[in-house]
C-alpha cells in the first residue's frame, strides 16, 4: 500500500529563518581562497614565494639595506628569511584580524611591489584550506616567535586563530615558515620547476638582490647581487599628487582619518596631509594651496565631510591645486634595471651576447612609466624562457595579455616574431608604473596601452 501524506502534513509551511553567514568564510575553502588569490591551489607555492619575497625586498629597501633572502623548501614547509628590520608584533596581530585589511601599501598610489593588503592573510589560510582541519604558520621577528594555528568555527563559518608567542633567536630580519600539509605534497612537488624559475626571476629584476634557495636540503640557487648599491623608487619615497585621481585621493584621505580615530590621535590638518606629497614640503607651497582652497586651519575630516556625505567637490579641488603647485615625476626617476645587469644575466644563462638586445622606453610624466625589454639567443638552449614583471616583481604567468591599442598579447607578439615555445631564446619584459590597471580580481592580468605622444627615447 502506497504511503501518503496526511492532510495536516500537506498544510505544514516551512517558516524560513534569515541566517547570517560571515564573509570571513572567503578564507576558509579552496574555492573561495582561489577567488581571493586569483590562482588555484597548484600555484599556491608560487604565491607564497612571490608575496613573501616581495615583502622582504620592500622591507630591506625601506631601511636602505641591500636585500639578502634565503629560501628553504622541505617535505612539509616553505621558509623564507630576510635581513630587513623585522615585522613588528602589532603588525602580526593586526594581520590576524580577518575582518579588515592591514597594509602600508593599499591606499597609496606608487610603484611598489605589493598593494593588495591581504597577502599574509591568504598565506596563513592556505594550509588550512588544503588540509581541511588545521593550518600552521610561524613568523619569527624581533626576538619573538608567533605560532599561528588557523582553524574554523564550523557553526559560524569563521576563522578561529590561536596566536601563541614565545621567544626566538631571530633578532634581525624576519623568518616566515608556512607548514605545507602532507595531503597536498604532490602540489608542492609539482610546483618545483616554476618555483625555482620564479625565485631566479627575482634576481633578473633586482640587481641588488642576493638570494639562495635550498630544495629538500640540496642547494638549487645561489644568486649574488650584481649591484648592491642599485636603487629605484623606494617604498618610503613620497607619492606624487599627479598619480591620483579624485576617487583614489578620497580613499587615501579616508584611510588617514580612520587611522587617526583608531589610534586616538587628534585629527590631522589638511596642511599635515599636504606635507606627505612629493614637492609640497615647502611652507610657501603649502600656504598657496591652503589659501586657494580656504583651508588654513581646516582639519582633514572637515575637508572630507561625513562618511555618508563625502565632499567630493572639495577633494577634487584640493587635488587640482596640489597638482598645479607640484611638478610631475619624470619617468626616469622611477629607476631602471639597466643594460649592464641584463647583459650579465644573459651571459650567465648561456646567451650569445652578439644576439643580446636591450631597450627601455619612458612614458609621459603625468603618469610616468618605464618599460624595459631584453632579448638573447641561447645556442645550447632547448626551450623559450620568458620573464615578465611589474614593479620589480616577477609575475605568476603572463600578465601582459593586452598590449597597445590593438589588444595583442605578449604571446601573440612573440609568435609573430617566430619566437615560439621551442625556440631557445630568453625574453624579458618589465613595467614600472605608479598605477597599474588590472583586468581581474586576482590581479593576474594588466591592461596597458601607451599613448602615441609618449616619449620613445631609450637605449637599444
Amino acid at each position: 500500500m502506497a504511503w501518503r501524506d496526511s492532510a495536516a502534513e500537506r498544510k505544514k509551511v516551512l517558516r524560513r529563518e534569515t541566517f547570517k553567514t560571515s564573509r570571513l568564510l572567503d578564507f576558509c575553502s579552496e574555492r573561495e581562497l582561489t577567488k581571493q588569490i586569483g590562482h588555484g591551489p597548484d600555484l599556491w607555492p608560487l604565491v607564497i614565494l612571490k608575496e613573501l619575497v616581495d615583502n622582504a625586498l620592500d622591507a630591506a629597501e625601506e631601511v636602505g639595506t641591500a636585500p639578502v633572502i634565503g629560501i628553504e623548501v622541505g617535505a612539509g614547509a616553505i621558509t623564507i628569511t630576510d635581513n630587513g628590520p623585522g615585522i613588528p608584533a602589532e603588525t602580526v596581530a593586526g594581520m590576524l584580524d580577518f575582518s579588515v585589511r592591514v597594509s602600508s601599501r593599499e591606499a597609496y598610489v606608487s610603484p611598489t611591489r605589493g598593494a593588495q593588503g591581504n597577502a599574509l592573510k591568504t598565506i596563513v589560510a592556505m594550509a588550512f584550506a588544503l588540509d581541511g582541519t588545521t593550518g600552521e604558520t610561524v613568523i619569527e621577528s624581533r626576538g619573538v616567535t608567533h605560532k599561528i594555528i588557523f582553524r574554523v568555527d564550523h557553526v559560524r563559518n569563521e576563522p578561529r586563530i590561536d596566536h601563541v608567542r614565545t621567544s626566538s633567536d631571530v633578532k634581525t630580519g624576519t623568518r616566515v615558515t608556512v607548514h605545507w600539509p602532507g595531503c597536498a605534497s604532490s602540489k608542492l612537488d609539482g610546483a618545483r620547476p616554476r618555483f625555482l624559475q620564479m625565485a631566479d626571476d627575482f634576481g633578473w629584476l633586482n640587481p641588488h638582490l642576493s638570494l639562495s634557495l635550498d630544495w629538500k636540503d640540496a642547494n638549487r640557487l645561489a644568486l649574488k647581487a650584481s649591484d648592491p648599491a642599485w636603487t629605484k623608487w623606494q617604498p618610503q619615497d613620497p607619492t606624487s599628487a599627479h598619480w591620483y585621481d579624485p576617487p583614489r585621493l578620497r580613499r587615501l584621505i579616508g584611510a588617514y582619518i580612520a587611522r587617526d580615530e583608531d589610534c586616538g590621535r587628534e585629527p590631522r590638518t589638511v596642511r599635515e596631509f599636504i606635507i606627505e606629497f612629493r614637492g609640497l614640503s615647502g611652507s610657501a607651497k603649502q600656504k598657496a594651496i591652503l589659501d586657494e582652497i580656504g583651508g588654513a586651519r581646516m582639519s582633514l575630516p572637515d575637508l572630507f565631510g561625513s562618511g555618508d556625505d563625502v565632499n567630493m567637490a572639495a577633494i577634487t579641488r584640493l587635488l587640482e591645486v596640489m597638482k598645479r603647485q607640484s611638478r610631475p615625476v619624470k619617468s626616469k626617476d622611477l629607476g631602471i634595471i639597466g643594460r649592464d645587469h641584463f647583459a650579465a644575466k644573459f651571459g650567465a644563462a648561456g646567451a650569445d651576447l652578439r644576439s643580446f638586445k636591450y631597450k627601455h622606453n619612458f612614458g609621459a610624466d603625468d603618469m610616468p612609466d618605464v618599460i624595459e625589454t631584453a632579448f638573447g639567443w641561447r645556442p645550447r638552449g632547448k626551450h623559450r624562457r620568458i620573464i615578465t614583471g611589474i614593479n620589480w616583481s616577477p609575475a605568476i604567468g603572463n600578465p601582459f595579455r593586452s598590449l597597445g591599442s590593438f589588444g595583442e598579447s605578449l604571446d601573440h607578439i612573440l609568435a609573430i616574431q617566430r619566437s615560439g615555445p621551442d625556440e631557445p631564446i630568453t625574453f624579458v619584459l618589465h613595467l614600472a608604473r605608479p598605477r597599474i590597471e588590472y583586468t581581474d580580481h586576482g590581479k593576474t592580468a594588466v591592461s596597458f596601452a601607451r599613448d602615441d605622444d609618449h616619449d620613445r627615447g631609450g637605449d637599444e
